[in-house]
């Protein structure tokens, strides 16, 4: 009889706990929350909160890439601006330096002057020689000047007096050389004198084209690293 009773009493709590147990999840289903419901929403926010983090963490290289970009830009332009500014600088030094260089050439020569201002000779190997002439104009403004030059030299050969012309000692046996300078130009003429000949003097003649009036310069043969002959 008593185990008859307490397993009334056992089946009886059973009974009470099974009923207990489904009103609480009849409860939270009914409110919209049950067990299986909840790991699929955390799994949801789980993946949601993965995703908004990649999309912060892309967010954070595209602005410290812009920011980066606009650092770069910026340094891009503050350098751009100094070497503007430097090129202004330097442009303005040499329009100076032409204004002195154009006043000093023509008070020496008179304004729209065209004149060889220097000619050197340098020796090369055996008889061959480099002529360089230096043609300047002091123009009032800044015009270019076409034309041509050529030179003759006089010396002597076998004790008679000989003038060769420039097709005679010019490599490519040009007779004049062409020039177009608006303050100066340097030309160069590689030449070769003929044994027996011993120079004196050359005869440089330049002009401002066909037709027009040619001016006419003498210089001493004279070649660099030589010493002067003496005058007697």
């Amino acid at each position: 009889m008593a185990a008859s009773r307490w397993r009334r009493v056992a089946l009886v709590l059973l009974a009470a706990v099974a009923v207990f147990y489904g009103g609480f999840e009849l409860g939270r289903a009914s409110a919209g929350y049950w067990i299986v419901g909840a790991m699929l929403e955390r799994l949801e926010l789980r993946r949601q909160v993965r995703t908004l983090g990649n999309e912060n963490d892309s967010l954070q290289h595209r602005v410290s890439s812009a920011e980066i970009g606009q650092r770069v830009d910026r340094q891009a332009q503050s350098d751009a601006q100094r070497m503007i500014g430097d090129l202004q600088a330097e442009t303005a030094r040499q329009q100076q330096e032409l204004q002195f260089y154009r006043g000093l050439v023509a008070r020496q020569f008179g304004a729209g002057t065209l004149r060889v201002q220097e000619l050197k000779i340098r020796p090369e190997q055996g008889r061959r020689f480099r002529v360089l002439i230096t043609l300047v104009q002091a123009a009032a403004r800044d015009s270019v000047v076409n034309g041509t030059v050529s030179f003759a030299i006089d010396g002597t050969r076998g004790g008679a007096l000989v003038q060769l012309p420039l097709a005679d000692v010019e490599l490519n046996k040009r007779r004049e050389l062409p020039f177009s300078l608006r303050f100066f130009q340097q030309i160069e003429v590689p030449i070769e004198l003929p044994d027996q000949f011993r120079p004196a003097s050359l005869q440089v003649e330049y002009g401002q084209g066909r037709g027009t009036e040619r001016s006419r310069q003498t210089f001493t043969w004279r070649v660099e690293g030589e010493p002067e002959k003496p005058v007697l």
